[in-house]
């Protein structure tokens, strides 16, 4: 009862795009401004760029208990729900958006080593899961608020060494 239950929890998470409107994070494939797609202007209309990205997980198991073998995590981009400013197309701009997607990525990282090497059930996974997002989200906003937006140059430059350094940390567990 509780595999349905997390199948439609993952496909209403990433069932709003399809998978053709997905970029999966690559470390040799950085976005460029071709990717922002959205021709639809977010509510903060003081926002030079909108990324829309995230955290998934798909549950390929037939039984109770699985071992994270058989949890596929991915963090990945939405072209079509992210958008950019055309006055505001920089390279500082790109930099800030390309940190949020490996923020996902990071957490992602993570997720993948907080269920390695465990035997677990569905709803621990969805506990795990929750808990990561939560923490991404916090990141997600911390990163907003030390940078304001981007807009600190040098806040900017360390924050997304500091991103890059702890992806590298963990990688023993890229997929």
């Amino acid at each position: 009862m509780l595999r349905p239950f997390l199948a439609l929890i993952f496909l209403f998470i990433i069932g709003l795009t399809n998978a053709q409107d997905k970029i999966f994070w690559n470390e040799n494939r950085k976005l460029i401004w071709e990717d922002f797609q959205s021709k639809t202007q977010p509510n903060t209309s003081k926002a030079a760029a909108t990324t829309f990205c995230g955290i998934s997980y798909l549950l390929n198991s037939p039984t109770k208990k699985f071992t994270s073998k058989e949890v596929k995590i991915e963090s990945f981009f939405v072209p079509s729900k992210s958008w950019a400013h055309n006055d505001y197309k920089t390279d500082l701009i790109l930099m800030h958006e390309q940190s949020h997607f490996d923020i996902a990525e990071l957490f992602a990282r993570r997720f993948r080593k907080l269920i390695s090497n465990k035997t677990i059930d569905a709803k621990t996974l969805q506990k795990y899961y929750t808990n990561i997002y939560d923490d991404y989200k916090d990141y997600q906003q911390d990163y907003e608020t030390v940078t304001n937006h981007g807009r600190i140059r040098e806040k900017q430059y360390e924050y997304t060494q500091r991103i890059n350094q702890e992806i590298e940390k963990l990688s023993d567990f890229k997929t």
